[in-house]
C-alpha cells in the first residue's frame, strides 16, 4: 500500500464566490481604492478589484463579528463571537504584509464593533 504524496498535502483556499452580508458594515473599500474587504465565516477576504485576485486573512477560530480599516489603511482589525464563558478575539493585522500583529482577548462572548482613532494609536472595542 503506497500513499500518493500529492494527496497528503492540505487543501488550500484559492478563491471564494459570494458574500454573506451578516456583519454590519462588513463590506469595506480600502483607502487605496483598490481592495475590497469582507468577512466570510472565520476568514477575511481581501479582493484586489483591478486584478480580481484574492488573499485571505486567517486567524480566527470563530465567526467574525466586525472588521474595520484604519484611516490610512495601514491596519485592519477584526473580532469574533465565541461561546458563553470564553473570551472573544480581537486581531490587528498589518495590511501591507497581511500578517497578524496582535491578538487581544478582552471581552467575553462577542465584540460587536471596532473603531480606530484618527491617529491610529488607539482601537476602541
Amino acid at each position: 500500500f503506497e500513499v500518493n504524496k500529492e494527496m497528503e498535502s492540505e487543501l488550500e483556499l484559492s478563491a471564494v464566490i459570494g458574500f454573506q452580508g451578516k456583519v454590519v458594515d462588513g463590506l469595506i473599500l480600502h483607502p487605496d481604492n483598490e481592495h475590497l474587504l469582507f468577512p466570510l465565516g472565520t476568514t477575511i477576504v481581501v479582493r484586489h478589484i483591478i486584478s480580481r485576485t484574492q488573499q485571505f486573512l486567517r486567524g480566527h477560530e470563530n465567526s467574525i463579528s466586525a472588521i474595520v480599516v484604519s484611516p490610512s489603511g495601514k491596519y485592519l482589525a477584526s473580532c469574533d463571537t465565541t461561546h458563553m464563558g470564553f473570551l472573544a478575539d480581537i486581531i490587528i493585522w498589518d495590511f501591507e504584509s497581511m500578517e497578524l500583529l496582535h491578538r487581544l482577548k478582552l471581552h467575553k462572548v462577542q465584540v460587536q464593533s471596532l473603531s480606530f482613532s484618527f491617529n491610529e494609536m488607539y482601537l476602541a472595542s
